[in-house]
């Protein structure tokens, strides 16, 4: 089965306009099997990748607080698939989104690999990111 791997979470403040510069980055590992797949149904998506934004808040009441969804999906599945794919996800948000608690905020990622041909997913956490936004 597939791994997501080193997922890493960047955030660059712009204070002058009170916006938030997001950058979610990591690798994926593709077993030989899924990559001759991939290679064999190359017009089909195989696998979805998204990405979202929490506030690490379970400590506190049980849940994260679900931030922001990124609007675009990674697709793979080419002629030429890689062993290991490196993946990006960037955005703009305002400080106000990443506001999630009182006091200081934590802030991470999580990657969701979605393999439609087996109907599995793989989930990984990015390192969690502190602030007063």
């Amino acid at each position: 089965m597939a791994t997501i791997q080193n997922v890493v979470l960047s955030l660059r403040r712009d204070t002058n306009k009170n916006l938030v510069n997001v950058k979610v980055t990591g690798k994926i590992s593709f077993t030989k099997l899924e990559q001759c797949i991939m290679k064999t149904c190359k017009d089909s998506p195989l696998f979805k990748l998204k990405c979202k934004l929490f506030g690490d808040d379970a400590w506190l009441t049980g849940a994260d607080d679900d931030l922001y969804t990124f609007p675009n999906v990674k697709v793979y599945s080419d002629g030429s698939p890689a062993p290991v794919e490196n993946f990006e996800f960037e955005t703009v948000v305002g400080e106000s989104l990443l506001d999630e608690d009182f006091g200081k905020d934590e802030i991470y990622a999580k990657v969701k690999l979605y393999n439609l041909l087996a109907g599995t997913v793989a989930a990984k956490n990015s390192n969690v990111v502190t602030g007063w936004f």
